[in-house]
């Protein structure tokens, strides 16, 4: 006697045939990439057909090639070889553009012409305590753009708000090391003269203070899309002249949005804290 069944899988035996994890599997029905033949509205268990083999076997090609996702998606979507060869050969072109890019930067960094275009050399200095309104928050290296520009607007208003004025740039601190790739605390200041009575609607505006500090300093000249560079040199300087101090390192905003609207004219001061033993210098 025959048996006749409709060719659905389940997830589980899909995953084996298909060589593809559950966790996997699941990811790609989320991402609306391989959506499941059936889904039980009861139980919420994932049936596949087994047609559908073969769209896994795509899936799991293109990625392997590093094809963004939402392009394997239309790939997987349209079932036409034409959309396949195109998203491949525009996929390719990209590749080689970034294999350009990587080889041209790994040469620069080991010529050194990637060193930063500092207006000034590594010096150091002593920083007053100062007085400051601040917003703090848990930040991702992503977004750290728009938190800083989300907090540089209520530290003006709140500026504006209490009827005090700001006794230097912006600036933001940072922690001394870097735990894992997550969010970090990062503190946005502007500030003061003398410490000032927040209103009880503030927002995230807090009052706060900056320590005396003996700071090693770099000028990061442009955008903060290089800055990474500075930090690289100055990092370099600091464990072949002083010791760091266990303080926050600290982002001077000197020339930003504020003043100009050409981010290659910014200037962005680095703080490092060093042991207050490390002898002061004159830029």
């Amino acid at each position: 006697m025959s048996v006749v069944n409709d060719g659905l899988m389940a997830i589980g035996t899909f995953s084996r045939a298909s060589s593809m994890s559950i966790k996997a599997l699941r990811a790609y029905h989320e991402a609306g990439i391989l959506v499941p033949a059936r889904v039980d509205p009861a139980t919420g268990y994932r049936s596949y057909h087994a047609t559908q083999l073969t769209d896994a076997a795509v899936v799991q090609r293109l990625r392997a090639l590093d094809v963004p996702l939402d392009r394997v998606r239309e790939v997987v979507q349209a079932r036409n070889p034409a959309v396949t060869e195109r998203v491949l050969t525009e996929h390719t072109a990209a590749m080689q553009a970034r294999l350009e890019d990587v080889t041209r930067i790994v040469s620069e960094l080991q010529a050194g012409v990637g060193l930063p275009a500092a207006h000034t050399p590594v010096h150091v200095r002593d920083e007053p305590a100062a007085h400051t309104l601040a917003v703090r928050g848990h930040v991702t290296e992503s977004s750290f753009a728009a938190f800083l520009d989300g907090a540089f607007a209520e530290l003006g208003a709140m500026v504006d708000r209490v009827g005090t004025s700001p006794v230097g740039p912006t600036g933001a601190l940072y922690p001394p090391e870097i735990s894992d790739d997550g969010a970090e605390p990062v503190e946005a200041f502007v500030p003061v003269g003398t410490p000032v009575a927040l209103p009880d609607e503030r927002g995230r505006v807090v009052v706060s203070e900056l320590p005396a500090a003996r700071v090693a300093v770099l000028v990061h000249a442009g955008r903060y899309e290089t800055i990474a560079d500075s930090y690289r040199a100055l990092g370099a300087w600091v464990a072949h002249n002083a010791t760091p101090a266990a303080q926050r390192v600290r982002e001077i905003y000197v020339v930003s949005f504020g003043e100009t609207d050409d981010p290659d004219r910014f200037r962005t001061e680095i703080h490092w804290p060093l042991a207050a033993e490390t002898q002061e210098t004159s830029p």
